[in-house]
């Protein structure tokens, strides 16, 4: 019987050390790192929904008080950590709800820039090639020649012109680079014609062609989606032939023999030329250009042609009036 009580006693003992040590130690590790834990987890939840909420432009989700502190709790006692660890009643999940289409909506991401503008190239292609014609309205320029050792120098006067041309180039955004190949005709008059002598006049008409290949750039400003501006600058080389024809009229006063009356004679004669030489080129032009279809452009312009000096012939001026219409591809 007294082992019995000795045997009894030892088991209490050891038991109450077992409960002493292993019991604040467990607590500690169930309660106060379990919590610790769980709040770590809530607080990584908030900055998440932080984080998302400055994306989306939506307001956060908040689960805790943010100003809640994460430092542990105090250890729990053993009756508490046992009551801990009993099962909860069962909880049933919650119901999705039966419409689904809020969820499976993507998130739209709106851009700070608003409208960005497209290029020439993206509208209408990289490249393009058209035809054009125009029309001569005011041009001059100037001839001189001798006769009789004496020069004759004044202006032609343009009375009516016509072009033909293609052309065609590269876009690259709004910039642009062109060839242009194209035939010119201009006349030109002028009634009294005179080299500065008042005994001489004549009445002045001739032509002028020239057969020019000139290249180019120029840039573009999109106004619309279908209208656009475009200016453009090219140099380049022509055959340049010019004809001039007149008919002289000399005027000459003599005195009568014996101190009689004077006498004016009047003599006409006439007079041509013709001269062809290889000359430059250069041009300006500003138009507008019209998105007809999705690879066809419509254009309408203003362009200064401009060629050097033909020999006796000074350099001339064509403002030509331009309408086109192309292709893009």
């Amino acid at each position: 019987m007294s082992n019995l009580l000795r045997f009894f006693g030892i088991l209490l003992v050891l038991g109450f050390f077992w409960v002493r040590l292993y019991g604040q130690i467990d607590s500690r590790d169930l309660s106060s790192e379990r919590d610790y834990r769980y709040r770590l987890m809530q607080q990584r939840m908030l900055e998440l929904s932080q984080r998302m909420g400055k994306v989306s432009g939506t307001e956060p989700i908040e689960l805790i008080d943010r100003n809640e502190s994460l430092t542990p709790p105090r250890p729990k006692t053993a009756a508490q950590k046992s009551y801990e660890a009993l099962p909860g009643p069962p909880v049933e999940p919650l119901s999705l709800p039966e419409d689904n289409s809020e969820w499976d909506k993507p998130v739209v991401y709106q851009s700070e820039v608003s409208r960005v503008a497209p290029t020439n190239q993206q509208i209408r292609g990289d490249y393009y090639f058209m035809p054009m014609i125009g029309f001569a309205l005011t041009s001059y320029t100037t001839y001189a020649f001798v006769e009789s050792n004496q020069k004759f120098r004044d202006e032609l006067d343009g009375e009516w012109g016509n072009s033909i041309a293609l052309t065609g180039g590269k876009r690259w955004e709004n910039l642009m680079t062109y060839y242009r190949i194209a035939y010119q005709h201009q006349t030109y008059k002028n009634d009294s014609f005179s080299s500065g002598i008042s005994t001489i006049h004549a009445k002045a008409h001739g032509v002028e062609e020239s057969y020019s290949f000139g290249f180019g750039g120029g840039y573009s400003v999109p106004l619309m989606e279908q209208l656009s501006t475009i200016g453009t600058l090219g140099i380049g080389a022509a055959w340049r032939r010019n004809s001039f024809n007149s008919d002289l009229y000399f005027k000459s006063t003599s005195v009568a023999p014996g101190g009689g009356s004077n006498t004016t004679q009047t003599q006409f004669a006439s007079y041509s030329d013709f001269q062809s030489s290889m000359v430059f080129t250069y041009d300006l032009a500003l138009g507008f250009e019209y998105l007809v279809a999705e690879n066809f452009t419509a254009y309408f312009g203003y362009r200064m042609f401009g060629l050097t000096s033909n020999k006796e012939f000074e350099g001339s001026f064509q403002h030509l009036f331009e309408l086109g219409a192309g292709a893009n591809f």
